[in-house]
């Protein structure tokens, strides 16, 4: 009877909504951005319209028993709706960050008449919910002029607290969302009819993948030849004055960059590198006569050269009586494809963020806290690695961790910006094209 009654109360909101959605898909599709966003400031400050009907619509929205979710829903799709008319012709998008603008000048609106007094509180709460942060990170990601405003500092993602401009700042972390082209699927918008939008982020995605992976491969190359000079001793002559400068592309420091290079790419205790360890695993997996011997290699496997920061962490003994618990059932089965991707979605719920229980990134930040993030991110590129298919929901998961801290001072989590730089290294040169065989030739990472 309640979702009944649930229903009878959407449905005329689900109406109202509609006509307010064509309405501004329609201005978008014919007007300048600059009028859109004077139509589209008249309609959220005033709370009413020219189009009678459309002024009836909001009424409605604003006076519903629905209350201000649902409102956030609608506020959100309104501007996906107009960033789905201006994907279409890329010069519009630089209007975005003036569209946004409007919320502020709502937000700071006072009015003593009912309608638009409550209009202006729903916009204010809806400046505080996550969608509205989502929102933003979405425009970072399509807006180019944000994209351009984020100034790399190769000294965000280290644990050491710079005294630099950056770390002063009360930057937040949503603004540096576009650097992580493999949590974009995670920030499109849901809709059916918003396909123009979600084929520019896809667009953006493989670009800002391949830029990525390039600038890699140059700042790989140019270090090579520094140490080709260095090693026929011309610096001291100028010949490293003829080199052009290729900065680090990522936020690591320069101590933490070497060391993410070479977690990746240099060898593990002298046993080969992860890459190579991973695809003996694998060919392993022919031997194992049941799904239990491969839950304790896999155990063996994540665990080899983990060292805990302290006596009290209790990571490996969890991690194996997780590994026990999973499929306890199948045990004795033969070993197969389901079974080792479902094995290794288990562990990313167990290791990042699971699923079906209320959203609580402590478990990561613990993980964090224990093991450091180098650690942390080397088993979890393990388990990638054994299982490819499996890389999606690992993505997934780390934008569950991410969409938490949308709204965080960057400062304040370096130990999530260190993560997502490790896998923008990490998927660049295991999912990605990038020869990395220059920089194991010429030993760039053999020494601190």
């Amino acid at each position: 009877m309640n979702k009944e009654l649930d229903d009878s109360a959407r449905q005329p909101i689900v109406q109202s909504s509609s006509i307010i959605y064509e309405y501004l898909r329609q201005c978008a599709a014919t007007q300048s951005p600059q009028a859109v966003i004077k139509e589209f400031r008249s309609i959220f400050l005033l709370g009413r319209n020219e189009n009678n009907k459309l002024s009836q619509a909001l009424e409605k929205i604003i006076f519903s028993s629905v209350g201000q979710k649902q409102f956030n829903v609608i506020l959100t799709h309104c501007f996906n709706i107009i960033l789905d008319c201006w994907s279409e012709t890329p010069e519009s998008l630089t209007s975005v960050s003036d569209l946004m603008d409007t919320l502020d000048v709502i937000n700071q609106a006072k009015s003593y008449d009912r309608r638009r007094k409550q209009l202006i509180q729903l916009v204010r709460n809806y400046q505080q919910s996550e969608l509205y942060f989502q929102l933003r990170g979405m425009i970072v990601i399509i807006n180019p002029q944000e994209i351009a405003n984020v100034v790399l500092t190769n000294v965000v993602a280290t644990n050491e607290v710079s005294s630099s401009n950056f770390s002063r700042n009360n930057t937040i972390f949503y603004t540096y969302l576009g650097r992580y082209s493999y949590l974009y699927d995670y920030f499109l918008p849901q809709n059916s009819d918003l396909n123009q939008l979600r084929e520019l982020i896809k667009t953006l995605q493989s670009n800002r993948k391949q830029d990525f992976a390039i600038s890699l491969s140059k700042h790989l190359i140019y270090r090579v030849r520094l140490k080709q000079v260095a090693q026929m001793k011309l610096l001291s002559k100028g010949a490293g004055k003829a080199i052009t400068k290729v900065d680090n592309p990522t936020l690591l420091s320069e101590r933490a960059f070497k060391k993410a290079l070479k977690q990746y790419i240099g060898q593990v205790e002298n046993q080969g590198t992860i890459l190579e360890q991973a695809q003996l695993f694998v060919t392993g997996n022919n031997l194992r006569n049941s799904y239990q011997v491969f839950k304790q290699d896999l155990y063996c496997f994540l665990t080899k050269n983990i060292k805990p920061r302290n006596s009290t962490c209790n990571f490996k003994n969890k991690l194996k009586l997780k590994l026990e618990q999973i499929f306890s059932q199948s045990d004795a089965k033969p070993l197969n494809k389901t079974l080792i991707l479902q094995t290794c979605r288990q562990l990313f719920s167990f290791l990042i963020l699971d699923p079906n229980s209320p959203p609580d990134p402590k478990k990561y930040t613990d993980l964090i806290t224990n093991l450091g993030t180098d650690q942390v991110i080397m088993i979890l590129i393990k388990i990638t690695l054994i299982c490819p298919e499996s890389k999606a929901d690992l993505e997934k998961k780390l934008s569950l961790i991410v969409t938490h801290y949308l709204q965080s001072n960057i400062q304040d989590i370096p130990w999530l910006v260190k993560s997502l730089e490790h896998l923008l290294i990490a998927f660049s040169i295991y999912f990605g094209k990038i020869d990395v065989s220059i920089a194991r030739n010429f030993n760039l990472i053999g020494s601190k």
